[in-house]
């Protein structure tokens, strides 16, 4: 069977389905693949249908060579869910830069938005310092460069589970260790081009204009964006539901995924029959 992919504006997207019933769709962050939401799917494809993708920019989707834009990112799955005939509301979750993704896809659609789920996530982000990270670190081989990141994207606690338990590790930085998968990896230029989408992310203003049921998910480890930015999120948005998860870094998905699970479904299934 071959790997799906989608063309629209000559751009391919690569995704997947699975499962049967209400749609759940997953956008994944920054610099990774939709195999970074592996947990979840496993975990919710028993129970929904869901459908994640590779951003533009990685994975098996197209990637090119120019500056990329929240837009472009919501019309790229505005356009999967119509060629899926998705006309079920969607319940839309997304981490990092696919939490900046999810709210302006939400802001543009929300007459097709049920419930949202923000994971680790901003109103605003200055990429800046990610920038002078990735000028420091563009020269280093893959495995290098997962391990300069980890402390970035993972606790220490977990970076310790990792470095003692390398089965896991091995499967992990394949497809799914956060920014730095090292099958069909990122590229620098890659990295570039979905940094400017962040860069003119801004959605301070508009926060209150999201009325439905919102589930804001943050990590007190979290080096990248950390819990602050959670709760200004908490605050703008009305209808929302904050819950920080002790001792995780970025990547709370890969290191606490049955917390996490257990977190969405419950919030999903309290708003499944609105």
């Amino acid at each position: 069977m071959g790997i799906p992919i989608f063309t629209h504006n000559d751009i391919e997207i690569n995704y997947i389905m699975k499962g049967k019933g209400k749609p759940l769709v997953l956008v994944h962050g920054f610099g990774t693949k939709y195999q970074g939401w592996n947990f979840q799917i496993s975990y919710f494809e028993k129970r929904m249908k869901v459908i994640a993708l590779d951003n533009r920019g990685v994975g098996k989707s197209s990637r090119p060579n120019y500056h990329y834009t929240m837009d472009m990112f919501v019309e790229d799955i505005k356009a999967l869910l119509d060629q899926l005939n998705i006309h079920d509301k969607i319940h839309l979750c997304g981490i990092s830069l696919g939490g900046m993704i999810v709210q302006n896809f939400v802001l543009k659609y929300p007459e097709i938005t049920k419930t949202l789920i923000l994971c680790a996530t901003s109103a605003f982000y200055d990429p800046g310092p990610l920038f002078k990270s990735f000028e420091l670190i563009k020269e280093l081989n893959l495995e290098e460069r997962v391990e300069a990141l980890l402390p970035f994207t993972h606790s220490r606690a977990f970076i310790r589970k990792l470095k003692n338990d390398q089965k896991l590790f091995d499967s992990l930085k394949a497809d799914t260790i956060f920014i730095t998968p090292t099958k069909d990896s990122t590229h620098f230029q890659d990295y570039m081009n979905q940094a400017n989408a962040m860069n003119t992310h801004d959605t301070r203003e508009f926060l209150n204009n999201i009325r439905i049921p919102t589930l804001i998910l943050g990590a007190s480890k979290d080096r990248l964006i950390p819990f602050p930015h959670q709760e200004f999120l908490h605050e703008k948005i009305l209808n929302s539901k904050l819950e920080i998860l002790k001792g995780c870094g970025h990547a709370f998905p890969i290191e606490m995924p049955e917390k996490v699970n257990e977190l969405m479904w419950n919030f999903i299934k309290e708003n499944m029959q609105l």
